[in-house]
Parts: structure tokens; sequence; C-alpha cells
């Protein structure tokens, strides 16, 4: 059900009963479901850019690099 609702929620959002439904189906809060909601909806914004951008792609890469030697 979660991967049905995963194009649609990105557009629509998710209403109160999917929440419930998610949370129960998954046996987790619905608090957990938001944050996994929210989660989802900024690696799919992160996606577009990179998408709509490819340049984007060799900078995040190079910046990645940097984070991780400090």
């Amino acid at each position: 059900m979660a991967t049905m609702l995963a194009p649609a929620n990105r557009y629509h959002g998710l209403s109160n009963l999917q929440m419930d439904t998610l949370a129960i189906i998954t046996d987790t809060s619905i608090d957990e479901v938001h944050a996994a909601h929210k989660a989802d909806i900024a690696a799919w914004m992160r996606e577009q850019q990179l998408r709509n951008h490819p340049d984007l792609a060799v900078l995040d890469a190079d910046l990645d690099r940097i984070a991780e030697r400090h």
C-alpha cells in the first residue's frame, strides 16, 4: 500500500485516514509515518532538482566529498 501511495502523496499529501492505515499495516506510529513521508518528499524533491539540473549532480558529488573530509 505504501508503494501505491508514494506517487500520489508527493502531489496530494497523505490524509489522516491514509496515515492511520499505513501506521496500522506497518506497525508504526502516525508520527513515524509522517516523518517517513516528509523524508520521502525531501528525497523526491532533491531527485527532481537533479533531473531538472543535471549539472547539480556534479556539484552535489563534490560537496559530498568535501563533507566527508571534515
